[in-house]
């Protein structure tokens, strides 16, 4: 097996996309397989005659004239993990990227990816805010998007080097969050029309619900970090507002919830190490909701809430204990559901068993 100091980087041979390809096969899951896209710059790590990991490279244009590089993909054989060929081949593209005077270097990082986030980290990334992005680019944020492919990666954050030197304010991030949601829902009550009775009062009902369940999430998870000495911050998730409000148009009634999540203020660290704690916090955010669910149809049955209110409660509800509780594969690693998963699978499974008997049996 070859070690560090033996690994050559030079660019990817035009007869070796099928080995490289296959390469990557061996490296990620069919989910990430289905999503791979070459570029005209890909760089390989060759040792003893053996192609090691590759890393594939972007470049495109930014407002003002300016130059960006992006790197899409990265990958190593599993048998070489853990050796330090996925720094070099990062190193490498560096290199490349200034080379071609890129003014900017973005990547993606999936927000508990914490092997990946301490790679870019300890090599002068930072995080760009939703806030900072949008200072950064104006309208042509969206274009950036695009070609980070930045509209489908919930739970995904861009990191850019050299680091924005701006705080970001995860308070803005919580409101926007709300915000956000709140439009969408009421883009469902419009798309919704006819189809279900909808009570006028429901347009006003549905951004204090959406307040309520986001906000007992929300705090659950802080209260329970704090609990445990961990410090956390919200992070808003950006790239999920676009595909939720197309959902919301193109299926009605359908509301795919993007309620952002709290991550560890700290840049660098393990999140096996911190598995524990995310854990319990995972399960103080999406108790909560699943007891406010359950508790408000129990009452709506005794005649004590409108049916209007346990209408909005569901519509929002259901969809956000699907996702946050009982998914917790590709493509919604993001969610609570991952980290109960991670941590412990008999209490991910009892309050997956809850979520679903809600769908069943709570009804408006």
């Amino acid at each position: 097996m070859a070690q560090v100091f033996d690994v050559v980087i030079r660019p990817m041979g035009e007869n070796e996309r099928r080995s490289v390809h296959a390469l990557m096969r061996r490296a990620f899951a069919l989910s990430d397989q289905l999503a791979f896209s070459w570029t005209p710059n890909v760089l390989v790590a060759e040792g003893d005659g053996q192609l090691l990991g590759a890393i594939v490279l972007k470049l495109f244009a930014l407002p003002h004239h300016r130059k960006a590089g992006s790197i899409s993909w990265l990958f190593t054989a599993p048998e070489v993990r853990g050796q330090g060929v996925g720094q070099r081949l990062v190193e490498a593209g560096l290199d490349f990227f200034e080379q071609q005077g890129c003014d900017e270097i973005l990547v993606t990082v999936e927000g508990f990816n914490t092997s990946s986030s301490k790679l870019f980290s300890t090599r002068g990334f930072k995080i760009l805010s939703p806030g900072a992005q949008f200072r950064r680019y104006g309208l042509a944020t969206f274009a950036v998007w695009a070609k980070l492919s930045h509209y489908f990666d919930l739970g995904h954050f861009i990191w850019m080097r050299p680091a924005p030197q701006s705080s970001d304010s995860p308070t803005l991030q919580w409101w926007g969050t709300i915000i956000a949601n709140s439009l969408i829902g009421l883009l469902i009550l419009w798309r919704l029309g006819d189809s279900i009775a909808v009570n006028p009062w429901m347009w006003w009902q549905l951004p204090p619900i959406v307040m309520l369940l986001f906000g007992v999430r929300y705090l659950g998870m802080v209260l329970m970090a704090r609990q445990q000495g961990l410090a956390v911050r919200f992070r808003a998730w950006e790239s999920g507002f676009m595909l939720s409000a197309a959902i919301a148009l193109v299926f009605v009634g359908a509301m795919y919830p993007i309620p952002g999540s709290v991550y560890p203020t700290a840049t660098q660290w393990r999140y096996r190490d911190l598995l524990p704690k995310l854990g319990r916090m995972a399960l103080a955010g999406t108790l909560p909701v699943l007891l406010i669910l359950w508790g408000a149809w129990m009452i709506s049955q005794l005649g004590l809430l409108s049916t209007a209110w346990l209408k909005i409660l569901l519509l929002v509800g259901k969809p956000l204990i699907l996702f946050d509780i009982v998914m917790p594969f590709f493509p919604f690693f993001s969610f609570n559901g991952r980290r109960l998963w991670d941590w412990h699978k008999g209490i991910w499974a009892v309050l997956a068993t809850a979520a679903i008997a809600v769908f069943l049996i709570c009804e408006a």
